[in-house]
C-alpha cells in the first residue's frame, strides 16, 4: 500500500463505493441495451426527454449534470443515430430544442425495462426499507453536492 495513507480505506469511502457501484451498473446497462445501438451515456438524456420532450441543451445539462462539451457530443451522436432531432425554439430562433424522433419514442419501454432489470439485479436481496433509506441518503448527498459552492 505504498503511497496510500493507512488511515484511508477505499471501501469505507462513500465516494469510492458509489463510483465503483456506478461503473458496475454502467457496464451492466451497456450489456442490456447494446442490441438497441444505445450507449449508457445517452440514457439520461432519453430519460429527461421522455419526461419532458423539447428541452434545450442548457436544460438537459442542468438535469443530467455532465460537462457541456460532453453534452454537446452526446446530443450530436443522438441526432446522428436518429434518437432526437434539433428544432429551432419557437420563441427564440437562435436557440435549439431537442425532440424525440419516432425511434427515440419507441425505445422508451424496452430501455426502461432493461434499466429495471439491472436495478433488480443490483438490489437482489435488499429489502424495501433498505432501498428507501439508500435512495433517501443518496438524494441528500446529491443535494449537498449540487449546493456546494465549488460545483456552481
Amino acid at each position: 500500500r505504498r503511497g496510500v495513507s493507512m488511515e484511508f480505506d477505499r471501501w469505507s469511502s462513500p465516494g469510492y463505493v458509489i463510483n465503483h457501484l456506478s461503473r458496475l451498473m454502467y457496464q451492466a446497462l451497456a450489456q442490456e441495451i447494446k442490441s438497441y445501438d444505445i450507449v449508457p451515456g445517452q440514457f439520461p438524456v432519453l430519460l429527461c426527454l421522455w419526461e419532458e420532450d423539447g428541452l434545450n441543451q442548457r436544460q438537459l445539462y442542468e438535469r443530467v449534470r455532465i460537462e457541456q462539451a460532453t453534452m454537446s457530443n452526446t446530443l450530436a451522436r443522438m441526432v446522428r443515430d436518429d434518437l432526437i432531432e434539433r428544432r429551432p425554439d419557437a420563441e427564440d430562433r437562435r436557440a435549439t430544442r431537442f425532440y424525440l424522433t419516432g425511434r427515440g419514442k419507441k425505445l422508451e419501454k424496452p430501455l426502461t425495462s432493461s434499466a429495471q432489470a439491472v436495478n433488480g439485479e443490483a438490489l437482489s436481496g435488499v429489502t424495501k426499507p433498505e432501498i428507501d433509506t439508500f435512495q433517501r441518503e443518496q438524494k441528500a448527498m446529491i443535494s449537498n453536492l449540487e449546493e456546494a459552492a465549488w460545483l456552481k
